[in-house]
């Protein structure tokens, strides 16, 4: 059914030996639920394009992108409670731990943390020894003179990783016969 009412019937004929299955991602809630925590993992100073470590099918959201959520909802919980209970309480509440200025300052993102930690680039120097590092290959592409060449510059800069460009792919392979 659409919006405004309209039905239509669609036949569909699979003329291959394999079997086709239809996904609707609106009616697939481990997705909605999802993507309501990434809108608010983003807020409105993030873009809509960001990083996240790989995962296997089925898979959650990275730790780190549920527990920034989590913290959220609950602060938003603290709000809403403050504000309920009148001018004294908000005030209260200012002064503990509701204030929107963190106590401590934290730098980046839900979503970098998670790829630092997949990386194995974390802050923690006991963390990073801990884990076997593993990679992540981000591969740039758009129009040409789009910015991309600053982008990976800019990531493998952030993430100290190292950078590769078609260029010297096709140079070095040329040149190797």
């Amino acid at each position: 059914a659409d919006s405004d009412g309209v039905e239509a019937t669609v036949v569909v004929k699979n003329p291959c030996d394999f079997p086709v299955e239809f996904y609707s991602l609106d009616f697939d809630e481990q997705y909605l639920e999802e993507e309501k925590i990434l809108r608010m993992a983003m807020g409105s100073e993030h873009q809509q394009n960001f990083l996240m470590p790989p995962r296997a099918v089925g898979g959650t959201l990275p730790p780190e992108v549920l527990e920034h959520y989590k913290a959220q909802k609950r602060m938003k919980a603290h709000q809403a409670e403050a504000k309920a209970m009148g001018e004294a309480a908000t005030a209260c509440c200012r002064a503990t731990t509701c204030s929107p200025k963190p106590t401590v300052k934290v730098t980046g993102n839900p979503f970098s943390w998670a790829v630092m930690r997949h990386l194995g680039t974390g802050p923690s120097a006991e963390r990073r020894e801990a884990q076997q590092p593993r990679g992540i290959v981000v591969i740039v592409h758009g129009a040409p003179r789009a910015g991309k060449t600053e982008v990976a510059a800019f990531l493998c800069n952030y993430y100290g990783a190292a950078y590769l460009s078609i260029d010297t792919v096709v140079k070095e392979a040329i040149a190797n016969d």
